[in-house]
């Protein structure tokens, strides 16, 4: 699919509108759809189901979304845990079924309001620099392991540049 060739300020800010549309609805219809499989596990009592419904919810989340918020979201209200080894939700054995107070609460909380995307940090390198250097000074002052290597002639070195 070829990309259409915006060139006039009404064309881009067409689009931009378009797209705030767009990622409005899609963000709703994520909501949508995780309170859908909550309320219908709320129903069946088939928690396998909406383990197997929220991890390809999850997939079918475009990659730009606010995934962490999701799972957060998933985890609270849900509480099914994240699978860091396997990359999806699981359920915990003793909680198999949803009240419907719980669901209703996550009907209440879209994931995006949930948990706030962190702000901005821009790149501060005296900053980080100084912060490694405070980790080494603890390192060395806490006393060093055989694997590591944290030489103080580098520390003063790096305490100079930024001086």
């Amino acid at each position: 699919m070829a990309n259409k060739y915006v060139k006039t300020d009404e064309q881009i800010d067409a689009l931009i509108s378009s797209i705030d549309k767009r990622g409005k609805s899609v963000q709703q219809d994520i909501h949508t759809a995780a309170c859908a499989i909550i309320r219908r596990w709320h129903d069946s009592s088939d928690v396998s189901a909406a383990v197997r419904q929220m991890n390809a919810l999850l997939a079918a989340i475009p990659a730009m979304s606010r995934a962490n918020a999701f799972k957060a979201w998933v985890e609270t209200y849900a509480t099914f845990v994240w699978n860091t080894d396997d990359k999806c939700f699981a359920y915990h054995a003793k909680r198999t079924k949803i009240s419907f107070d719980d669901a209703q609460s996550a009907i209440q909380t879209p994931f995006w309001e949930f948990k706030k995307e962190a702000d901005y940090k821009p790149l501060n390198l005296p900053d980080m620099i100084a912060s490694v250097i405070a980790r080494a000074e603890k390192r060395r002052q806490d006393g060093l392991q055989d694997s590591d290597d944290v030489p103080s002639d580098l520390i003063k070195s790096l305490k100079a540049l930024i001086a």
